[in-house]
């Protein structure tokens, strides 16, 4: 009989300070069990759009730091493909070699996302061991990336037989699906996968949870534990025994070479972000209950970058501070806009674009706090390209026409029917720039102007 292991991870969400502990617990356990095989898989969702260093990287800090720690594989998480789409993905895949699992997300030709695989083979030590990675559908995947998502069923039965006719003997699934969803696939393929390891429903399974004779393992979130499964190979069947989780204690000392690593990181990413972009002529304050300057800058930005004729932007969801008068340096801009929101532009009529602005402007749905926006309340809509005076929209110094279509841009926040500015009955098609988040159409702008200087009185 030989011994496997397999250390897991998953929905680490850009918890750095534990992944770091989980580095050092990797290497205490490999060197602990030198008489065994011992692989370290992540099962998704490591990014974090909240954490500093995986906003700023788009994930790719992340990924430095799991190599590092020992890992060998990982699963595309929502979290990425959602918030930033499948160039990110690819960017990751490039940044580290390790494999990108992702066999049920493919572009609507049949393409895989560049960079990703949907299985990959491991020496364990005599057992060459087949990996399947599947990874959560999110809403809107098909619209904003044109990705879909392949039932999971059929797709892992017929992957887990091109394993072993690629000379694996044994297969194990990876599933950012969620508990529930690997309930019904432990169920379903009990001969084809006998381990699955979890992600996505952030449940803590201290002794992994059976399903006839397939074991399901996930470790929780946050990084706060690390899931580690043992194994039996006799050289025909891979049989699962026993599924810990580990805590991962603050008292625990850090990895030196990831701690290391994330020195390495935060230098470049500082060296990236000391630049100073522009000039501002004056203040750009936030506000959330009346105009203000950094939402009537961001108005500005999307005008011009999608050359529409008008502009509507909320600064809410997008920013939470103002800016300071004179040399703009790129930190101080990224830092105050966490958003991961695209530019886009869409053709809307006079009168839905009146809808818009007139439920924009509703002093109790800016005061709005949708959960979603993690306590910010929406603010006001703010015009670039009009001005809103005595109840009415004037453009080129002409009221609104209510029949004529206009050129205008926003962001997925503004046009989404979900964020109640718009109503689905409308059928807008925006197009989006999904590989560009608010922050860098933003800095891209800055740097056009010779010294930058934002009207104020549009929403008079």
């Amino acid at each position: 009989m030989t011994k496997i292991i397999i250390l897991h991870t998953n929905d680490i969400h850009g918890r750095i300070e534990g992944l770091t502990r989980i580095g050092a617990l990797v290497s205490q356990i490999r060197a602990e069990n030198d008489d065994a095989a011992v692989l370290y898989f992540d099962v998704g969702d490591s990014e974090e759009y909240a954490n500093r260093l995986s906003s700023l990287t788009k994930g790719i800090a992340m990924h430095r730091l799991l190599v590092t720690a020992g890992c060998d594989g990982v699963v595309v998480g929502n979290a990425i493909l959602a918030r930033y789409g499948p160039r990110a993905v690819t960017d990751q895949a490039a940044a580290i070699a390790y494999p990108h699992l992702a066999a049920n997300v493919r572009f609507s030709d049949g393409r895989a996302i560049p960079g990703t695989r949907s299985t990959a083979i491991f020496q364990a030590g005599p057992l060459r061991l087949g990996v399947i990675g599947v990874t959560s559908e999110m809403d809107n995947y098909g619209r904003f990336f044109d990705l879909q998502i392949t039932p999971t069923f059929p797709l892992v039965r017929e992957l887990a037989a091109e394993l072993r006719d690629a000379g694996a003997d044994a297969a194990i699934l990876l599933s950012h699906l969620g508990l529930e969803a690997d309930c019904e696939i432990a169920a379903a393929l009990p001969d084809d996968v006998p381990l699955i390891l979890g992600g996505h429903s952030h449940n803590l399974l201290p002794e992994g949870e059976w399903v006839g004779d397939v074991l399901i393992a996930q470790a929780g979130e946050y990084a706060q534990h690390l899931g580690q499964v043992e194994l039996d190979w006799d050289g025909h069947r891979l049989r699962p025994i026993r599924a810990t989780v580990l805590p991962v204690a603050e008292s625990m000392p850090p990895s030196p070479d990831v701690q290391a690593m994330v020195n390495r990181i935060e230098a470049e990413v500082e060296e990236f972000l000391d630049e100073i972009i522009g000039e501002l002529a004056h203040l750009l304050d936030y506000a959330t209950d009346r105009e203000c300057g950094i939402g009537n800058l961001m108005a500005d930005a999307l005008r011009h970058r999608a050359d529409a004729e008008i502009a509507v932007a909320v600064p809410g969801p997008h920013f939470d501070q103002g800016l300071p008068a004179g040399p703009l340096r790129r930190e101080t801009l990224w830092s105050i806009c966490p958003s991961t929101a695209n530019p886009g532009v869409a053709d809307v009529t006079g009168a839905q674009l009146a809808a818009m602005v007139q439920r924009g402007l509703d002093p109790e749905f800016a005061a709005d706090r949708h959960r979603a926006l993690r306590g910010s309340a929406r603010g006001f809509m703010h015009l670039s390209g009009a001005v809103a005076r005595d109840g009415q929209l004037i453009v080129d110094g002409q009221p609104l026409d209510p029949e004529r279509r206009y050129r205008v841009a926003g962001s997925d926040f503004e046009f989404e029917p979900v964020w109640s500015y718009t109503d689905e009955a409308w059928h807008l098609a925006p197009e989006y720039e999904a590989d560009v988040i608010l922050r860098e159409a933003v800095d891209e702008y800055v740097r056009t102007q010779s010294i930058l200087s934002v009207e104020m009185g549009r929403l008079a």
